[in-house]
């Protein structure tokens, strides 16, 4: 059982914070895009909010872009979706 989630990273944000807001999933990390510092925080965050290990999500897609896709271990969409606040 898995997904892909595309999720909309926000960096240098006050706070680190996952929503699930109008069908978009929005990360916001208080961490710059340097060096894919706020990417691997967005990450972490994700597994986070999913009630996962880290090592369970990975980034697919969009390193280096503000929408990233992450390939969630462990729960199918709507299972992931509803911990986010569905």
């Amino acid at each position: 059982m898995s997904c892909i989630l595309e999720a909309l990273v926000s960096p240098r944000a006050n706070k680190n914070d996952v929503r699930y807001d109008h069908g978009v999933i929005k990360i916001r990390v208080n961490e710059a895009p340097v060096n894919g510092r706020a990417t691997e925080v967005a990450r972490r965050e994700l597994a986070k909010a999913l009630g996962l290990k880290r090592a369970r999500v990975s980034v697919l897609t969009g390193t280096t872009a503000r929408t990233k896709r992450f390939y969630v271990e462990g729960l199918n969409e709507l299972e992931a979706l509803s911990r986010l606040g569905r």
